[in-house]
């Protein structure tokens, strides 16, 4: 018995769902534009240009192909991040390839250039955590695709914090090697099947529905940017006014006339007040390079 034969025996129905869809094995890819999603999916079917052809590529793209008597479905999504395309319409986009598997996935595939990590391949991947929810992480596998035959070791370890994320669940495919490319394709769907039977059910509507309600709570009681800066500044001003009446009451001998005590404070607080603010943008700057 192979791979996929296993997977439609162990497949655990999901509620309402169409008994007709039991034996399918539904995929969708996710990625940015330009990383081999779309060959990789054509691959996966038998057929390199059936989603490069694609003309109208803002849209998803459904193909279906039988393989050893079961219907893989495979659902392409924009890629994200084309010049010239208004992300959160991508975005909007790419949640309805939820639709397009109905009832939904069993796996996403992300797919991504298996090169060192950068600032896009993070920004990839938050965009694909707050649109589908922590729920999605156990029905995903990262894809790296490459032209080139030897892994190198060093890359792989730069992309730790994105297989992290998805421990145990990630494969590097050639896509240029034609002679290797059906050896490559049954051990990709052999960790595909693998991870359809570890996961319950597939992907649904109300999981994507859940994400959105998270992520809208989260930009609810998360500050906006100027907000933290307001409220970092007044403090700081607060802190200078302080310091600065403290300082003229010492200065003046413990004598302190309001008008003497106005202006030292004013000084000693004025520069106090634009020392601290100094080094907390240099703080934030130097916390977020960190972060990147």
């Amino acid at each position: 018995m192979d791979s996929l034969e296993l997977a439609r025996c162990c497949r655990v129905p999901v509620p309402s769902e169409d008994p007709d869809k039991m034996g399918e094995l539904r995929i969708v890819l996710y990625g940015q534009s330009g990383q081999g999603k779309s060959t990789l999916g054509g691959i996966i079917l038998g057929n390199r240009e059936i989603f490069t052809s694609n003309k109208d590529s803002k849209k998803c793209h459904t193909e279906k192909k039988t393989i050893t008597g079961q219907e893989v479905v495979v659902v392409d999504t924009p890629g994200l991040f084309k010049v010239g395309d208004d992300r959160e319409e991508v975005v909007e986009e790419i949640k309805r390839s939820i639709k397009h598997a109905e009832p939904g996935p069993h796996v996403f595939l992300y797919v991504e250039r298996f090169k060192e990590i950068s600032q896009e391949k993070l920004d990839a991947l938050k965009v694909f955590q707050d649109t589908f929810g922590k729920q999605a992480v156990d029905y995903t596998m990262v894809v790296f695709t490459t032209k080139k035959k030897k892994i190198m070791e060093e890359t792989l370890k730069s992309l730790t914090r994105l297989t992290d994320q998805f421990p145990q669940r990630y494969f590097v495919f050639n896509i240029k090697d034609i002679e290797q490319q059906e050896s490559q394709l049954a051990e990709l769907l052999k960790k595909i099947t693998h991870l359809k039977n570890c996961t319950p059910h597939c992907y649904t509507s109300k999981m994507l529905q859940e994400a959105e309600e998270a992520l809208k709570i989260q930009k609810k009681t998360k500050p906006k940017p100027e907000e933290e800066w307001r409220s970092f500044y007044d403090r700081c001003g607060l802190m200078g006014m302080a310091v600065g009446c403290a300082v003229g009451y010492f200065i003046c001998g413990g004598e302190l006339t309001p008008t003497t005590g106005a202006g030292v404070g004013a000084v000693v607080g004025m520069m106090l007040f634009v020392g601290i603010a100094f080094l907390g943008v240099l703080a934030k700057i130097k916390i977020q390079t960190c972060c990147k």
